[in-house]
């Protein structure tokens, strides 16, 4: 509406839940992340038990983030895969780990991370971690 030349933005819709990508290969750690993003109001992009899973699904859903687990089977670990997803679809990632040492966690800043959750964690735990790293406001 305005017409003096300057344009409206509007703030980022917030009716539509903020996606996010589960790479997990523990099926039950998978789908308790499952329920602890849909109970906070995010929307499920896919789970990928594997780093050739993960890369076909944020191809497809481009997802706002992904949270990675360190520690995938097959040929691409959740670190070389967290690269790829911010490289190919800038796709940042919060990794997953049930044990860091220093080696890993070096390793692991070359995806420039946006945080990490050791494994078991707690569902706020989960939730301030995506809300720190997408610097969503407080609900």
């Amino acid at each position: 509406m305005a017409s003096d030349g300057f344009q409206v933005v509007a703030p980022a819709d917030r009716s539509k839940p903020v996606s996010i990508l589960i790479v997990e290969d523990e099926a039950l750690v998978a789908s308790y992340i499952e329920e602890v993003l849909g109970e906070s109001g995010f929307r499920v992009a896919g789970i990928a038990a594997s780093g050739t899973e993960a890369l076909s699904l944020a191809a497809e859903h481009r997802p706002a983030l992904a949270l990675v687990d360190i520690r995938l089977t097959g040929s691409i670990d959740g670190i070389e895969l967290a690269c790829q997803l911010r490289q190919k679809f800038d796709v940042p990632a919060i990794f997953l780990s049930g044990l860091v040492d220093d080696r890993t966690t070096e390793r692991a800043q070359a995806a420039q991370p946006l945080g990490f959750l050791k494994k078991p964690f707690l569902p706020s735990q989960v939730f301030n971690a995506i809300e720190r790293a997408l610097g969503l406001p407080g609900r």
